[in-house]
Order: structure tokens, then C-alpha cells, then sequence
């Protein structure tokens, strides 16, 4: 629970941080006055929302990453003749020595080891795991599970499918994000440079974008200017993040 506030305390103090000085290079640039800083509020809002999903993103892709080595674990317990719940309590031991203290996993899957320990069913204990996740391989390996253990399926066979499976998406992530790298980094350089050219007739030429300071018809300018760059930077981002 501490760790938990802790860590929220940090998003909060970055997102802060950030929106400081968004707020005060829009007062700076687009309005040349401290009441730009009205705005941090609203700043600060979407700046925390983002920095809470990217957060959100990281963890479900380690996540992802853990459940498939803890997927090999399961699958060599079961070759070696464990028993199904006892190769998912196998599972945890080599995810707590693969990934120590810094595992997202191993806290979800003691929990399982708890509820195993009072003779709860596996299904039931492994949708709940599923549901709080919100990982979408997670989620297809249980319901497959859950069904094949109804059925009597091949369960060695069905883990090293949904291992493999797992993998393979892993792969193409990786892919696209090796390719949308180039591209991201494009997107932030084209949004800094009217930020730039702000910045160079402020610095250079002040009498000449001076007309646009200190009047109701040059705030209201200066506003709609800031309104389309968020816009565009935002739909930007939008266009280089892909979901698989």
C-alpha cells in the first residue's frame, strides 16, 4: 500500500513538474504574460491522464512478459508430471527467482498461491487473476484453460500454444515499435518547431509578433493558435501509437 502512494505521489510530482513548464513556455510564447498559467489546471488534468496510461501500458506489457516465462514454468512442471495446481504454484517459484523483488507478477500469482493453499477452484481463482489484469492474453489463455479443464483438453499442449502465441505477438510489438520509432521521433521534432519559430521572432523580431500581445483580438489568435498545435500534437501521437 505504501509503495503504491509512493508511486503515485511521483506521477503526481512529474506530471506537476511537466505542467509547470508547459504552462509557462505557453505564457511565454503564445500570450507574453503570467496569466497563461490559468490554464495549469487543465494541464495539468491531461498530463497526469497521460503519464498514468503510459504507466498502465508499461506495466501491462511487463506483465505480459512475466506470464509468458511463468507460461515456460507452468508447461515444464506439467512435462515433469506435476499435478495442474501444483505446477502453477511451481510457476511462481521461478518467477520470483527469475525477477526477484522487481516482478509485477509475483504479488498477483501469491495471491493464487493463497487461495490454492484453502482448496479454492483453479478456474475460479485464475478468471479473477484474468479480470484484474486487463491483459488481453491473459485473458484468452484463462477462458481457453478454464474451458479445456471442463473438457479435459491436453493442458501441456494448450499452455505451449498460448506460449507461443504470446511470443509471437511479443515479436511483431517489437517490429512495429522498432519501425514507429523513427516516426515518433519525427512527430516530436515537428511539433517543437512552431515552438521555435515563436521562440526566434520573440527573440529576434519582438515589435514584429508584439502585435499579437496585450489585445483581445491577439489573445483570442494566440488561443485558437495553442488550441490547433494541441490538437495536432495530440492527433499526432495518436497516428505514431499503434495497438496490436
Amino acid at each position: 500500500m505504501g509503495g503504491g502512494r509512493l508511486l503515485g505521489c511521483g506521477r503526481l510530482f512529474v506530471a506537476a513538474a511537466a505542467s509547470l513548464g508547459i504552462c509557462g513556455l505557453a505564457s511565454l510564447l503564445f500570450y507574453n504574460s503570467p496569466w497563461g498559467m490559468c490554464i495549469f489546471p487543465g494541464i495539468f488534468y491531461v498530463t497526469d491522464q497521460m503519464i498514468q496510461k503510459e504507466e498502465e501500458k508499461r506495466f501491462r506489457r511487463r506483465l505480459s512478459q512475466e506470464f509468458k516465462d511463468y507460461l515456460h514454468s507452468v508447461s515444464a512442471a506439467l512435462a515433469a508430471g506435476y499435478s495442474i495446481e501444483r505446477a502453477f504454484v511451481s510457476g511462481l517459484k521461478e518467477i520470483r527467482q527469475l525477477y526477484a523483488e522487481g516482478s509485477v507478477l509475483a504479488g498477483q500469482l501469491s495471491a493464487m498461491e493463497k487461495r490454492l493453499s484453502i482448496k479454492e477452484p483453479l478456474e475460479r481463482i485464475l478468471s479473477d487473476f484474468a479480470e484484474e489484469s486487463k491483459v488481453e492474453d491473459i485473458e484468452s489463455f484463462v477462458e481457453i484453460f478454464c474451458c479445456a479443464k471442463r473438457g479435459g483438453g491436453d493442458f501441456i499442449q494448450i499452455i505451449g500454444s498460448a506460449t507461443e502465441r504470446i511470443c509471437d505477438k511479443m515479436e511483431v510489438l517489437e517490429e512495429i515499435r522498432t519501425v514507429m520509432a523513427q516516426k515518433a521521433l519525427e512527430q516530436k521534432v515537428m511539433c517543437a518547431v512552431p515552438l521555435g519559430i515563436l521562440l526566434f521572432f520573440k527573440v529576434t523580431s519582438p515589435e514584429f509578433i508584439g502585435v499579437l500581445y496585450g489585445n483581445l483580438l491577439g489573445v483570442a489568435l494566440m488561443t485558437v493558435a495553442a488550441a490547433l498545435y494541441g490538437a495536432a500534437f495530440f492527433l499526432g501521437m495518436r497516428i505514431v501509437e499503434i495497438e496490436v
